[in-house]
């Protein structure tokens, strides 16, 4: 496969797959940190590491669209977009 191809799609990609991603843990009961009931948007004292800290055993730090996800969490998707890319190539 071209590999401008591959370059300039990859962000497309991997925002797709983290999106099936997310419905799939949704529909698992998983939800975001900043969704949990356990979590209090009025404390003042919150930071912006808060919306990656776990409140109960169903917040999943991954749950926000991939635009929002460090760059590191962002990688797994890109990894698994262009895993699959190789993989269809060897068919």
């Amino acid at each position: 496969m071209d590999v401008d191809f591959l370059d300039k799609n990859v962000e497309f990609l991997s925002d797709k797959v983290h999106q099936a991603w997310m419905r799939e843990k949704r529909s698992q009961g998983f939800h975001a940190p900043n969704e949990c009931p356990l979590f209090d948007p009025s404390d003042d004292k919150r930071t912006y590491s808060d919306k990656f800290t776990r409140h109960c055993g169903k917040c999943h730090t991954d749950l926000y669209p991939y635009d929002e996800l460090p760059e590191n969490v962002k990688e797994y998707d890109r990894v698994m977009v262009r895993t699959v890319i190789q993989a269809m190539e060897k068919l």
